[in-house]
């Protein structure tokens, strides 16, 4: 890592930039997409993401070329997997049938890797079988990617999910979390998601289509204004905003939401051992939300900037580039 890896994260709102040079950040950037080159979560002009993505890279002085890329998880297919003990070949055979229900198209059209978590064993000790995270992903989509990144100068070095990234974070955070089950919370601008890690290991996602977006499209009906004026009230509380009637609302919608995720997801895994939910994304900086959440949920509620240490101290970063950081500690 002497030379240095960027880590990216274009998000449904926000392009995030992490710099990371002998295992400690050093540098992060975020900064609104433009309307043209993002919308409804989705990149739809790449090659307006490469020039914007110059333009960001230079006036913020950035140095690294290798980039590693935290794909949103839209664009990916994530699965926690049980196979009968077999090779490496008959392994890499068998992965893709194991997403023929959930994938579009033909199997040739996507990319499949794995992480194995274990080896299961009988009661002789005798191993049995493998339990394991699968992804697939577009082999377009990455090589888009990849050709947009190459087109400034940029190499992709590493890509992985961002509900993956922000599992390595923690992981560098927090390293006894590696053996424990915890709960994220990512407070985004379109939506709420609630990530859930079984010893360490990612687990299962569950996604609410409400977030700062919805908070903010309250408070501009209120005040009769455009939406980007009232999240511009919303992220400086001008006039009072975080009192508002809008911002408790929502915020109660957020947390009887996550509130009943989490029941779900302990009810379902009776042998869990979930105790903390860590909060990160923009909605982190909203108080009056995270207090109802800490209110509501059955859990220890941590804001991800509290952890800061030596490799990550940049509270923003935390906060707001959860997945861009903890890419570049993916496979550590």
């Amino acid at each position: 890592m002497a030379n240095g890896l960027l880590g990216m994260e274009f998000g449904s709102s926000r392009l995030k930039i992490a710099e990371v040079r002998d295992h400690k950040l050093v540098k992060f950037f975020a900064a609104d997409m433009p309307d043209n080159i993002i919308r409804n979560g989705e990149v739809v002009s790449m090659d307006g993401l490469s020039d914007f993505l110059k333009d960001v890279l230079k006036e913020q002085k950035f140095t690294a070329k290798k980039v590693c890329l935290a794909v949103p998880d839209a664009d990916t297919i994530i699965r926690r997997l049980q196979f009968p003990l077999m090779t490496e070949a008959q392994l890499k055979v068998n992965l893709p049938f194991e997403f023929h229900d959930f994938i579009t198209g033909e199997k040739d059209d996507y990319l499949f890797d794995y992480a194995m978590i274990g080896i299961e064993s009988d009661e002789s000790g005798k191993d049995t079988g493998m339990d394991l995270l699968g992804v697939a992903v577009s082999k377009q989509k990455m090589l888009d990617y990849q050709t947009m990144l190459r087109r400034i100068g940029l190499k992709l070095v590493e890509a992985a999910p961002a509900s993956l990234a922000i599992g390595c974070l923690l992981n560098r955070l927090v390293p006894e979390s590696r053996n424990r089950d915890f709960a994220v919370l990512d407070l985004g601008y379109h939506s709420s998601d609630i990530l859930m890690f079984s010893d360490g290991v990612y687990d299962t996602k569950r996604t609410y289509e409400i977030g700062c977006e919805t908070m903010a499209q309250r408070i501009a009906e209120q005040m009769n204004c455009d939406i980007h004026i009232a999240s511009l009230h919303l992220k400086q509380n001008k006039d009072g905003v975080l009192d508002s009637e809008a911002v408790s609302d929502i915020s109660g919608e957020i947390a009887v939401n996550v509130m009943r995720a989490v029941n779900y997801y302990t009810y379902e895994k009776r042998d869990n051992s979930l105790e903390v939910l860590y909060v990160t994304g923009g909605g982190a900086w909203i108080e009056p939300l995270v207090k109802q959440i800490s209110d509501t949920v059955p859990l220890k509620v941590v804001l991800l900037s509290s952890l800061k240490n030596a490799a990550v101290s940049d509270e923003e970063a935390l906060i707001s580039g959860s997945a861009a950081c903890g890419i570049c500690f993916y496979g550590e």
